[in-house]
């Protein structure tokens, strides 16, 4: 028997054991998206979802950046539209187009987006300051930049996005 309690004892060494803190860079889950040949994206935690474009209902009077509206399980949501705001070239609907549904306090709107690539993480001291080269009209809706698979990401300030659409 005391073979077999000899078999139950673990050995320690003191160097798995060294006290030293491992430490783990700060990330933020990005979605990221296209817009005509441009590349955004937004922080995962401000989106609800992402949903397939069926129909988006024009809206008479609205402000030149909203596309229309659409219905979400009973829901009626506005849809903005990013290349009008970004004075991007407009491109039709096709079957790779997305409404990404963002969120901040009580306001809601669907993004209209050409394309999702998908969620990357990316370090936070890999987001860069927003370019100057960026037009001030532009300037105030991307909150920094970064790069991914080589292409430079703008990281959109959701907030900006949702006054425009409430002004």
């Amino acid at each position: 028997m005391a073979g077999k309690e000899e078999d139950k004892k673990i050995t320690f060494y003191e160097d798995e054991f060294s006290g030293k803190e491992v430490k783990q860079e700060e990330v933020s889950s990005l979605i990221v998206f296209r817009l005509a040949k441009e590349w955004y994206a937004l922080e995962i935690l401000k989106a609800s979802e992402v949903v397939k474009v069926d129909k988006i209902t024009y809206l008479p009077s609205s402000p030149e950046h909203i596309a229309g509206i659409v219905d979400l399980r009973w829901t009626i949501l506005s849809v903005t539209d990013l290349k009008k705001i970004f004075g991007l070239p407009a491109e039709g609907l096709t079957r790779k187009t997305r409404i990404v549904v963002v969120e901040s306090g009580l306001a809601e709107t669907g993004l209209l987006v050409d394309e999702v690539l998908g969620v990357v993480d990316v370090p936070l001291d890999e987001i860069d300051p927003t370019l100057v080269t960026i037009p001030v009209d532009r300037s105030g809706y991307i909150d920094g930049e970064c790069k991914v698979d080589d292409k430079l990401i703008g990281v959109l300030k959701v907030e900006k996005v949702l006054q425009k659409g409430a002004g």
